[in-house]
């Protein structure tokens, strides 16, 4: 009951249900208003509790967008059960988990098991292979996942963020496996906070390797984001003065 109950308040969120004090303006922020157009055409797959852009030239999606909250993050529920598998969602086929057999490259989430402990249906469906790109063991175990942790604490701190995370699929040099999954070089993940009485971004560009310091030196603003990636983010908001500086500025302060 506790479950189902979480599931009808977060499918009531993703299908653009704002928090109260935004429904009444113009600048109101939902996911759907947040999630990205591609210069490619994707393959648009909807799990419920996330969305993505499946690139089938490269066996992953270019995108994964969610909303994550402070109830969300604190319900912790469930544990990971580790069971990767192919997405039958996907139209042409996803990748396999033979593709990633003795390959040295770690199945690493975009949307992290991590999100979605609260509720036992969301958690198994982040071990879809839709949902998962090669990465270097020491990156995924290391400051990515640093990063994760620090998106949850933002989650509780805020409210209520909006999460779009991915590979930057361009300049691929390696593939592995039957299906040539593509190794990313980099990967990006941006969040914006949705919680009134003021919306703030910030996005994240890291190498797909061992990486030190702190996480603050691989900010970046939405729009290098784009320019990276061939996204287009708030793509139906593109003339809103409001999107437009949230695109082009970060203050990290913010997010300390």
């Amino acid at each position: 009951m506790k479950a189902n109950y979480f599931r009808f308040i977060v499918c009531l969120l993703l299908f653009g249900v704002t928090i109260s004090a935004f429904s009444q303006s113009k600048n109101k922020i939902t996911l759907a208003d947040a999630l990205p157009s591609s210069n490619k055409k994707l393959e648009f797959i909807d799990h419920i509790y996330y969305k993505l852009g499946y690139d089938n030239s490269h066996k992953q999606a270019q995108w994964v967008g969610y909303l994550l909250t402070k109830t969300m993050v604190q319900n912790v529920s469930y544990k990971r059960n580790d069971d990767f598998r192919e997405d039958n969602s996907v139209s042409k086929g996803s990748a396999t988990l033979y593709d990633y057999r003795g390959s040295g490259y770690d199945r690493g989430h975009l949307c992290p098991s991590g999100d979605m402990t609260w509720s036992y249906e969301a958690m198994d469906m982040t071990f879809l292979l839709s949902n998962i790109s090669p990465q270097e063991p020491d990156f995924n175990r290391g400051i990515w996942k640093e990063l994760e942790a620090r998106v949850r604490s933002w989650a509780v701190r805020n409210d209520s963020i909006i999460v779009i995370t991915g590979p930057i699929l361009s300049g691929i040099t390696k593939r592995i496996g039957k299906n040539k999954v593509s190794v990313p070089k980099k990967f990006f993940k941006i969040i914006i906070d949705m919680s009134p009485p003021t919306i703030k971004a910030i996005g994240f560009v890291m190498e797909n390797k061992d990486l030190s310091g702190e996480i603050f030196s691989y900010s970046v603003t939405i729009d290098e984001v784009e320019r990276l990636t061939g996204l287009n983010i708030f793509p139906k908001k593109e003339k809103n003065s409001t999107i437009k500086n949230l695109e082009a500025k970060i203050k990290i302060s913010d997010w300390r």
